[in-house]
């Protein structure tokens, strides 16, 4: 077994469509350690995430921040995916309400399980 710590999304534009940002491969559990969404337009957005298992849809059941609001210039950092941890196969999903308003990155540990 190895502990890495790793970039689970690099810094990328939140989508206005929902999307799988991080998918923790086969053979690895991740841990999230920071996530963090920046507004870089000039009107206030919103982001949703969801932490989604595999083989299951974003939706309601899988949500953990609901149209969480960022001003312009600011930056939020997220309590609530703060130490989840995501099995093989499971995602980070997003959805921004204006595409190319928000970017975001996320950290974490890598744990390769044998």
């Amino acid at each position: 077994m190895s502990v890495q710590p790793a970039a689970l999304i690099p810094a990328q534009a939140v989508p206005g469509a929902v999307a799988a940002l991080y998918t923790a491969p086969a053979g690895v559990i991740a841990r999230i350690d920071s996530l963090g969404v920046c507004n870089v337009g000039t009107v206030p957005a919103s982001v949703t995430l969801y932490l989604v298992p595999s083989g299951a849809a974003a939706g309601p059941a899988t949500a953990t921040t609901f149209s969480q609001a960022v001003l312009p210039g600011q930056t939020w950092n997220s309590p609530n995916e703060i130490g989840r941890v995501l099995q093989p196969g499971d995602a980070i999903v997003a959805l921004a309400s204006a595409s190319g308003a928000l970017t975001i990155s996320a950290g974490g540990l890598l744990v390769t399980v044998s």
